[in-house]
């Protein structure tokens, strides 16, 4: 397993669960417990989880479950300080960009005037992609397309629903291209 992978699956279990141990992130990636203690101290290094005897808990307070946010909180947990990201999506977006919009040196891209809004604080550069706006609330368009054309995403989420609306669809696409890595949310 690729060790960021593993990283982030560690700060989504603990963010889940309000904490992680040892033994048991030893038992379910098939790793020493050394290698774990160096995943929760580079995971604590970035400040994401603090260090505990025996594991790990989550900086931020452990959110009340809801089934329906439990894609976005592991989409979540897969954006790191410094990557740059695309967010699309009426529902679901707004709610991912509020969960990440606290990791630092973060680039958050994204054509719907909902997702900007859900980003507070100064730790995020936000961009937001204009064009025509669309029944979806999406601003889209041949503008919005260049400007995408323009950037390099390391992930971009993408909330299907642009149905009936080819210009969010359009953009959308566009922003999927231009992602190392695409999750539809």
């Amino acid at each position: 397993m690729i060790i960021e992978v593993r990283r982030a699956e560690i700060l989504a279990a603990a963010r889940q669960r309000g904490g992680v141990g040892l033994r048991e992130l030893s038992r379910r990636f098939h790793v020493s417990i050394p290698t774990i203690r160096r995943d929760l101290s580079a995971l604590a290094e970035r400040g994401l989880l603090r260090r505990v005897h025996g594991g790990a808990v989550p900086l931020t307070p452990v959110p009340v479950p809801d089934p329906a946010l439990g894609d976005v909180r592991a989409a979540a947990a897969l954006v790191e300080p410094g990557m740059a990201i695309g967010i699309s999506g009426r529902r679901l977006g707004p709610r991912l960009a509020a969960l990440v919009a606290g990791v630092p040196a973060l680039t958050l891209v994204t054509p719907m005037l909902a997702v900007a809004r859900a980003v507070r604080g100064d730790t995020v550069t936000l961009l937001l992609v204009g064009g025509v706006r669309t029944p979806t609330g999406s601003h889209a368009g041949p503008l919005a397309e260049q400007t995408l054309r323009g950037l390099h995403l390391d992930i971009a989420f993408v909330e299907p629903g642009t149905a009936g609306d080819e210009l969010a669809a359009a953009t959308d696409r566009a922003m999927l291209r231009r992602a190392r890595r695409r999750i539809s949310l």
